[in-house]
């Protein structure tokens, strides 16, 4: 299985190196980290489709252009997803690419009710993200930050019930999967694994990756810890896992701080 094409001399797309789509392939076009496009990638290993990822390189040259070109980045934003192989598809935004492949893939649950279902676990997780993302990167994974996470997005079902902090925390989560709400075979939503369930993994695996987290998040989450073995154990995902296609580095802020001197 293809994901992102390593080496001296990367797979360029057709028509150059960042060419809009190739003959055989999807394209995802995203910086060289996990990132938003992480559940993307983590349904395409599942589904078993290989994707054209663009090389580092090319991804620079991309940076510049949709900061001035609307025609294909009509949000100025990455990821963006290319398949003129199984239809006229090119999308921006991570949300809209995963949904898309929900319904493609038969990953959006068995009827509306499971696909709301799927969609309200969806918006949790992009609010969690936001939460994960500024104590890692405005915050720098400050002690006093560090704490501050703890006590609230990290508080147990029970802290959580007496907290301040808007919006869902982590026991959020934890307790969809441990009081089986909305599945009886230890999914997020339904009976197999659908978009909820990439995009809960992505989420703990975002905490898990970070070494003050990792126990705490073992410790007061055994459901959510479970179901990301779980998923790290499905037949695609697994491979993609433990392949040179996954990417070390993990937010794409990392990567544009390296490279402050791009001109926009």
């Amino acid at each position: 299985m293809g994901g992102i094409h390593r080496g001296a001399a990367p797979h360029f797309a057709e028509d150059g190196s960042f060419a809009a789509s190739t003959a055989t392939l999807p394209v995802l076009q995203y910086f060289p980290c996990r990132g938003r496009a992480e559940p993307i990638r983590l349904v395409l290993s599942y589904m078993k489709q290989p994707w054209f990822e663009t090389p580092p390189a090319s991804v620079r040259d991309i940076y510049l252009i949709m900061h001035k070109e609307f025609d294909g980045y009509p949000f100025r934003q990455l990821p963006r997803f290319i398949d003129e192989v199984h239809g006229d598809v090119d999308l921006v935004q991570s949300h809209a690419i995963l949904r898309h492949l929900g319904r493609k893939y038969d990953l959006y649950g068995k009827d509306i009710i499971q696909a709301g279902r799927i969609d309200m676990v969806l918006d949790a997780v992009s609010e969690l993200r936001v939460k994960i993302r500024a104590l890692v990167i405005e915050r720098q994974m400050e002690d006093s930050a560090v704490q501050q996470y703890m006590n609230t997005v990290m508080a147990t079902e029970e802290e959580l019930k007496v907290s301040r902090m808007q919006g869902p925390g982590l026991a959020s989560l934890e307790y969809l999967l441990d009081r089986q709400r909305f599945s009886d075979a230890s999914w997020v939503v339904g009976e197999r694994p659908s978009l909820a369930d990439f995009a809960v993994f992505d989420l703990v695996d975002l905490h898990l990756v970070q070494g003050q987290l990792a126990k705490p998040l073992q410790s007061r989450f055994p459901a959510l810890t479970a179901h990301h073995s779980r998923v790290a154990e499905l037949q695609g995902v697994a491979e993609y896992l433990a392949s040179d296609s996954r990417h070390t580095a993990v937010w794409a802020a990392d990567w544009l701080r390296e490279h402050s001197a791009l001109k926009t």
